[in-house]
């Protein structure tokens, strides 16, 4: 069995789950009422229809558990549902392309999400196809597949067209999660960071949190600036991915400490409370030193530092 990958407390992860919660519910039919089953129950012989309706249901539960959990029971029960998860797909890897080729219009769509759990290189060109599809509920849930697949070979110019210029704000934000995904796996390309530096501007806090955290995560410095910016926008996860991108690139490259450094000091004098408060916290992780609430040496600190 594959083992899990999902580590429950980052801001990426508590944002991911509840868009991949979305993305499950919008595609388990309303009225389709039954009580979540246990996927450890489910028989290898069931049908692809009903395996990938029971699917729907469990990657909904490990969503909505995943965004929920709070005790090391719950997060063990979330890691323990994601492992099912994994393994019975990866059972059923060749069926789940063949449904997400060819299959019924439902099957086609959970398919799509069901093969990022195979965490095999074998899904990356069926979910990619998938891209282009003219369901947008398949190219939604194929990009969740990718997401969750997080592969960082995976091309990413397609997903940046869908991310800069589909209408869709769904399309969008799940394009944005699938960069994030595999920038974070290791992956790049050149128009990677224009597209993610364009999209902090989306009217999408989802898609600014995950453009965010792509750019920290990409250590681009030249985006210290927008970034900065980004602090004071009115949605907490956006400003929060904002300070947590400022960081890494900080920590990534020690020349960004004085930028970085000012940009954190002065949202301690023009933030409200909350972002005062993750400002100083920030400025512990880069400075390695702790003022507290003294303005005047933070000050001091940050115009020292090139």
């Amino acid at each position: 069995m594959v083992q899990p990958r999902i580590q429950f407390r980052s801001l990426a992860q508590l944002a991911c789950a509840a868009l991949a919660l979305c993305a499950a519910c919008a595609s388990t039919p309303t009225e389709d009422k039954t009580d979540t089953p246990n996927p450890i129950q489910e028989q290898e012989q069931d049908p692809i229809g009903k395996f990938l309706a029971d699917f729907d249901k469990s990657v909904t539960q490990w969503s909505s558990l995943t965004l929920t959990a709070s005790t090391s029971t719950e997060y063990r029960e979330a890691r323990v549902l994601e492992s099912v998860l994994v393994d019975r797909t990866t059972r059923r890897r060749d069926e789940l392309i063949k449904e997400l080729e060819s299959g019924p219009p439902i099957n086609r769509i959970r398919a799509a999400a069901a093969l990022g759990f195979t965490r095999s290189v074998e899904a990356q060109s069926p979910l990619l196809a998938a891209l282009s599809d003219s369901n947008p509920d398949v190219v939604h849930n194929a990009l969740l597949g990718l997401a969750v697949l997080g592969r960082g070979d995976t091309p990413l110019d397609e997903i940046c067209n869908l991310l800069e210029r589909s209408v869709d704000a769904q399309t969008r934000s799940q394009a944005a999660w699938a960069m994030r995904s595999i920038v974070g796996a290791g992956g790049s390309g050149d128009r990677v960071v224009g597209v993610a530096r364009r999209a902090l501007v989306d009217t999408e806090p989802f898609v600014r949190v995950q453009c965010a955290l792509t750019l920290g995560l990409l250590g681009d410095k030249e985006s210290v600036p927008a970034l900065g910016d980004v602090l004071y926008d009115q949605g907490q996860l956006v400003s929060r991915a904002a300070g947590e991108a400022l960081v890494l690139i900080a920590k990534k490259d020690v020349s960004q400490k004085g930028p970085v450094g000012r940009k954190l000091v002065e949202a301690l004098t023009k933030g409200d409370g909350r972002l005062q408060k993750r400002a100083k916290e920030d400025l512990v992780q880069i400075s390695d030193v702790n003022y507290g609430d003294d303005l005047k040496l933070w000050t001091e600190w940050a115009k020292r530092l090139p």
